[in-house]
């Protein structure tokens, strides 16, 4: 362990010296757009159903950078998804099993800016971003159950802040033209608490049965917990 721990160090400190001398040579513009497409694991928990269901996500997104130095900038970006679940047999945990199917849509639009941290490396930047932003999301789901009947439930959207972590590297094959690859974790504070999603855009329905799967219906699922792996072009003006 010893052993590993002194050949990582070793190894950053040989990088270090070629990471600052590349640092000399910024980009002469102060001001870099882009936009990017990402893949992500949505943990989706029905608590009061059996079982969970995961859902990808593939989320679109647009960033502006504005650099101040050549070692900090600062970043914003915008993005969109929007994921959508297959029909899952599930039960009713209730006094009886009480089997239907039922499938959900949740679109998500966020928004954050961070500090970010640059280091040139070759022909590229290597970045570390922390920041704070908000999202804002919208639930529908379908319900089918064994008597045919189908129940379209729709959800209010909820507003929450998240904290977001985020490193990634830009490769510039020409002096305005980059490719960017990146990493990205978020995680949400603060919310409407278990139920991510309480009030209904529409009155349920109240013909339900069996008594309770009215109430298991509704949405108790996670907040907006993603990890993200983005990919995307960028340009500098």
């Amino acid at each position: 362990m010893k052993v590993r721990s002194f050949l990582t160090t070793a190894a950053w400190l040989l990088l270090l010296p070629l990471c600052l001398h590349a640092q000399a040579s910024g980009p002469d513009s102060r001001w870099v757009a882009g936009i990017g497409f990402g893949f992500s694991m949505y943990p989706y928990t029905q608590q009061s159903l059996q079982g969970e269901r995961d859902a990808n996500l593939i989320p679109v997104e647009t960033t502006v950078e504005y650099r101040l130095s050549r070692w900090f900038s600062l970043t914003a970006h915008f993005s969109f998804g929007q994921l959508h679940t297959s029909r899952v047999r599930s039960e009713f945990v209730g006094n009886d099993s009480y089997p239907f199917l039922l499938s959900y849509k949740v679109k998500t639009v966020a928004a954050y800016a961070a500090p970010r941290v640059q280091f040139r490396i070759w022909q590229g930047d290597l970045g570390v971003a922390l920041g704070l932003g908000r999202y804002r999301q919208w639930f529908d789901q379908n319900s089918y159950t064994i008597n045919n009947r189908q129940y379209l439930l729709k959800y209010r959207g909820v507003d929450n802040d998240f904290l977001v972590f985020r490193t990634d590297y830009t490769y510039w094959p020409q002096r305005r033209f980059g490719i960017a690859i990146g990493f990205e974790a978020t995680e949400s504070f603060g919310g409407p608490g278990k139920n991510a999603f309480p009030e209904p855009r529409q009155p349920l329905p109240g013909n339900l049965e069996p008594a309770g799967i009215f109430d298991a219906l509704q949405p108790r699922i996670r907040g907006y917990s993603t990890t993200t792996i983005w990919a995307g072009f960028r340009y500098r003006f």
